[in-house]
Order: C-alpha cells, then sequence, then structure tokens
C-alpha cells in the first residue's frame, strides 16, 4: 500500500507492529469502510494491539471517527468570485464577506 502511495509510511510503519491477524483485519475494515489510518489513529491502532485489546469491534470504531482533513468542504473557483471583490482582498477576507452576506441572506429568508 506504501508503493501505490495509498497509505504514507510513517502510518505504515506503526501498522507493521500489528500481529498478522491483526493487519488482515485492519485491511479487510479499511477496504469495506474505503478508508485508511490516520497517524494519530495508527499510534492509537498499535497501542492496543500491543495492550492485547485490539479486537474487530475497535478497529471499526477507530476507522470511523471523523479526521479533521476529512471533515466536508465546499470548493468554489476563484474565477467565478474574484470579479465581485477589489484585486487587494484575501481569500479569508473573500470568506468573510460571502459568510455575512450568506448570514442576512438567511434572515431575510426565515429558513
Amino acid at each position: 500500500m506504501v508503493d501505490e502511495k495509498e497509505i504514507a509510511f510513517t502510518i505504515a510503519l506503526e501498522l507493521s507492529y500489528l500481529r498478522a491477524n491483526e493487519q488482515e483485519r485492519l485491511y479487510e475494515t479499511m477496504k469495506s469502510e474505503e478508508c485508511t489510518p490516520s497517524l494519530s489513529q495508527a499510534i492509537r491502532l498499535k497501542k492496543m494491539s500491543q495492550e492485547n485489546k485490539l479486537d474487530t469491534d475497535r478497529v471499526l470504531a477507530i476507522l470511523s471517527e471523523q479526521k479533521p482533513n476529512q471533515k466536508e468542504k465546499m470548493v468554489i473557483q476563484k474565477e467565478r468570485i474574484n470579479p465581485y471583490f477589489p484585486s487587494g482582498y484575501t481569500d479569508k477576507q473573500k470568506e468573510e464577506v460571502i459568510v455575512k452576506l450568506l448570514k442576512r441572506w438567511s434572515s431575510n429568508r426565515r429558513f
């Protein structure tokens, strides 16, 4: 998985400490859930393995956690919004203006 760039080397290193049957369970869970562990999750998996507490339910629970980089995002192409802002505006300033306008629009619509 490292060679295919599906998982980072540092994560793979932590997971290499898991027993063979634990690695198989983890791999099956990764396939079924379509996710890979973060470094912090891999460290926790390794620790649970060392404490003989790693079972299928715990693997699933850890992999099911929402990672900070997996929060849903909305992307708007800059070409679509740049014409509406002064040329010196930063992305943060544009975001603040958009959110302010959306709040105003939402309050007028009474959602």
